[in-house]
């Protein structure tokens, strides 16, 4: 079973004009981190759309934006 879940992260960069949160992706597999997936330069429905292909196995686990976790 796979699971994605947006996370939101305040960005606290000094003279920020960009984005007041940012995002990043955290990839469950069979409820273990598999990885994260840095989301930050888009915005929340496109780390939305990064979880749900996750979940629906169109994201693939070799895919190069995967920071896999260390297990």
């Amino acid at each position: 079973m796979k699971k994605g879940i947006v996370r939101p992260m305040p960005n606290y960069s000094n003279g920020s004009k960009g984005p007041d949160v940012t995002f990043f992706v955290d990839l469950y597999k069979d409820n273990n981190l598999f990885g994260v997936i840095d989301a930050k330069e888009h915005s929340r429905y496109y780390a939305e759309d990064i979880a749900e292909n996750w979940e629906n196995n169109i994201l693939g686990e070799d895919n190069e934006h995967i920071k896999k976790s260390a297990q």
